[in-house]
C-alpha cells in the first residue's frame, strides 16, 4: 500500500512538471511550482529526484524507452518473422522482399506500427513539446531530440539494428548516411512536429481529433511507400537519395 502511494505521488510530480514545463517553460518553472501543482511538499520531490533537471531527464528517458519498446515489438513481430519465414532477406545494401505479397504485408504492418507511434506521441505531446523547446536552447537538453537517431545508428547497442542483424547472421543491417538523414528528417521529425503542434494545428484547422489523426496517417502512407523501391528497402546504396 505504501509503495502504491509512493508511485502515485511520483506520477503526480511528473504530471505536474510536464504541465508546467509545457506551459511556462522549463527555465521559468520552479520546484516550488511543481510541488504546489502536484500537492506535495518539496522534500518529497527531492526524495524521488535530485533536482528539476532530474525530473526532465526522467521524462525524456521514459519517452525514449517506450518509443524503443514499440519499435522493437514491431521489428520482432513483423520484420524478424518475415525474415525467418523467408519472405524478407537481408542483403548487403538492402532488405529484399521475395514477392509483391510480402511487400503488401510489410506495408500493412508498417502502417499499424505508425498508428501505434502516432497514438503514443499524441498521448505524450506535452513532453515532446518540451523537448522541441529545449532543443532550440543551448542547455543540457539541446541535443536530446537527436537521441532518436540512436534508432538508426549501426552501434551494437542499438536494439533495433541488433534485433534485425541477429535474425540473419549472414549480413549486417546498416543504414547509409543518406538513409539515416532521410529517416530522421522525413520520418522521425515529422512525427515529433505533429505531436508538438497537434493542439495548435487542431485549433486553426478546425479538425477534430479523429480527422487530424486520419489525415496524418494518410500522409504517413506516402512515407512508408517512399521507403520501398520495387521489392527493396534500400540501406546503403549511393542512389538512395535519388530513388526515395
Amino acid at each position: 500500500m505504501e509503495q502504491t502511494l509512493g508511485i502515485k505521488a511520483k506520477e503526480r510530480i511528473i504530471n505536474a512538471a510536464t504541465q508546467l514545463f509545457s506551459k511556462k517553460g522549463y527555465d521559468a518553472t520552479r520546484v516550488h511550482d511543481i510541488a504546489n501543482a502536484a500537492k506535495v511538499n518539496k522534500a518529497l520531490i527531492y526524495y524521488y529526484f535530485k533536482n528539476k533537471e532530474d525530473i526532465l531527464d526522467s521524462m525524456v528517458q521514459s519517452l525514449l524507452d517506450n518509443a524503443v519498446s514499440i519499435t522493437v515489438d514491431f521489428v520482432q513481430s513483423n520484420i524478424v518473422q518475415m525474415i525467418k519465414k523467408g519472405y524478407l532477406k537481408v542483403k548487403p545494401d538492402r532488405l529484399h522482399f521475395v514477392n509483391d505479397e510480402a511487400v503488401k504485408h510489410f506495408k500493412q504492418n508498417a502502417l499499424k506500427f505508425y498508428e501505434k507511434v502516432v497514438d503514443y506521441v499524441i498521448e505524450k505531446r506535452e513532453i515532446i513539446r518540451i523537448l522541441m523547446l529545449e532543443s532550440l536552447k543551448s542547455g543540457k537538453h539541446q541535443n536530446s531530440l537527436f537521441r532518436f537517431m540512436n534508432f538508426l545508428s549501426g552501434n551494437e547497442k542499438n536494439p533495433i539494428i541488433k534485433t534485425i542483424s541477429e535474425s540473419d547472421a549472414d549480413h549486417d543491417f546498416v543504414y547509409s548516411k543518406d538513409m539515416i538523414l532521410f529517416k530522421f528528417f522525413y520520418s522521425i521529425i515529422p512525427i515529433v512536429n505533429f505531436a508538438a503542434y497537434y493542439d495548435d494545428y487542431k485549433a486553426v484547422s478546425s479538425l477534430n481529433d479523429k480527422e487530424l489523426r486520419r489525415s496524418f496517417l494518410n500522409v504517413s502512407k506516402i512515407i512508408i511507400a517512399s521507403m520501398i523501391s520495387g521489392s527493396d528497402i534500400l540501406l546503403r546504396n549511393s542512389s538512395v537519395s535519388v530513388q526515395v
